[in-house]
């Protein structure tokens, strides 16, 4: 098959854009409600979200890009005729991938009617019945995995997280596609190879925030191996972070380096047979992004792995305790059927902070020798910290905000808001 004009969407409201023809005019889809602005066209790759809809029934979290025939819908009204290309590749949520996988498409025609209003009107559900078999019935096998669809957060616990990974590991070997960077077999192989290799982590609340807060100030930074806590990673936030709402990210060491991806959560809000088949063939994580970095690559400050990056450095600047979680039962009596020993999963937290201030910051604040008759909040930052042979390389370390100034001085008043993590770390059950 020829390979089409790649796919676009708007950069304003991550819908996806149709093409009008050659030269390319990108418009908006007729039924799409926007606020007026004109399109702004950037291929779908580029994105790490795109607002898609099931092309069968209209659900706002489509699974799956499924292959079939080309289908053009025709509308005749009193005044005009509409002409709109369907294409030959359709989003399908889990459950309309479900009544199809069953071969129950009468129930996928019941969502459409359903969802459209129109089930009052019989010639109606009978030309959405066309269209679907139009399609299905030229359908070609496999699927693509949909890893742009902005899911409901789910939450992983640290007991959940042995499970997650071999559930993760397992869809890399499968023969479910992806798209872009992870579709190659090598590269999947790769990925799967250093999850059963890989070091589980969950980061508990307090350092999740603190992660989030440090990841939005990040400098460049060169990646070595002495950042990262593992050789291979997994690494799950209590919740989703940064404003790309990224919940997990691993590391896989290769040939040349690492394969560093970023992952959000699949399956928020659904539940019975759809929610298990999704379980089953995918698991708790899809991958959003994914970059190869070798040693002494540099990254700058607000790379898409940003907030893994800053929770390396904040561990190993030593501001972690790290202990040991309870494994869920039924992953333990898994993990003994196939012989292998029970996985340790380390829960990530602040580490109790320090009473005196940062070593170095008062010589740097430029205050030296000069009296202070207030205290002044300093705001957390990041600073580069001499190490290495002949403390020759530099690494960022991140100071959390504190008070400059003789103890008995009073603070100077401020309205900015300083959360400095008065939560108390949750234990495992």
């Amino acid at each position: 098959m020829t390979a089409g004009p790649e796919e676009m969407a708007c950069q304003i409201c991550l819908s996806p854009l149709n093409n009008l023809g050659t030269p390319p005019t990108y418009v908006h889809p007729i039924q799409l409600a926007t606020d007026g602005h004109q399109p702004a066209p950037v291929p779908v790759r580029q994105l790490d979200t795109v607002h898609r809809h099931c092309d069968f029934c209209g659900d706002p979290y489509p699974t799956w890009t499924l292959v079939g025939g080309e289908v053009t819908a025709v509308a005749i009204g009193a005044a005009a005729g509409l002409v709109q290309n369907l294409g030959h590749a359709w989003a399908a949520c889990a459950t309309c991938q479900t009544y199809i996988d069953d071969d129950r498409t009468d129930k996928v025609v019941d969502r459409a009617v359903q969802a459209f209003g129109l089930g009052d009107h019989p010639q109606v559900r009978e030309r959405i019945e066309e269209l679907h078999q139009a399609f299905l019935n030229a359908r070609r096998p496999g699927r693509t995995l949909i890893t742009t669809t902005a899911w409901p957060a789910t939450v992983i616990t640290a007991r959940e997280l042995p499970k997650v990974r071999d559930r993760l590991a397992h869809f890399y070997r499968g023969t479910d596609s992806l798209p872009t960077a992870l579709a190659t077999a090598e590269t999947r192989q790769e990925v799967a190879a250093g999850l059963d290799r890989a070091g589980l982590f969950w980061i508990d609340d307090n350092f999740t925030d603190l992660a989030e807060y440090a990841a939005e100030k990040l400098p460049d930074v060169t990646i070595n191996r002495d950042l990262m806590p593992g050789t291979d990673g997994l690494l799950v936030w209590s919740r989703p972070v940064t404003p790309r709402q990224i919940t997990a990210a691993s590391w896989t060491t290769t040939s040349d380096g690492w394969h560093l991806i970023n992952y959000r959560t699949i399956g928020g809000g659904l539940d019975g047979t759809p929610l298990q088949r999704l379980r089953e063939h995918v698991g708790w994580l899809v991958p959003m992004n994914s970059a190869q970095v070798r040693e002494q690559h540099v990254l700058p400050g607000d790379h898409p792995a940003a907030a893994l990056l800053a929770t390396w450095l904040l561990v190993a600047q030593q501001a972690a305790t790290v202990t040991t979680a309870e494994v869920d039962k039924a992953v333990r009596k898994s993990y003994a059927r196939t012989n292998r020993p029970t996985p340790e999963v380390r829960i990530v937290r602040i580490r109790a902070k320090r009473s005196t201030m940062p070593s170095g910051i008062r010589s740097a604040s430029g205050d030296s020798g000069r009296s202070q008759t207030m205290r002044l909040w300093v705001s957390g930052h990041w600073r580069n910290q001499p190490y290495g042979p002949g403390r020759a390389l530099r690494r960022p370390v991140y100071i959390n905000p504190f008070l400059r100034g003789p103890d008995n001085a009073p603070i100077q008043l401020s309205t900015t808001v300083r959360m400095l993590g008065s939560r108390r770390p949750k234990l495992e059950d």
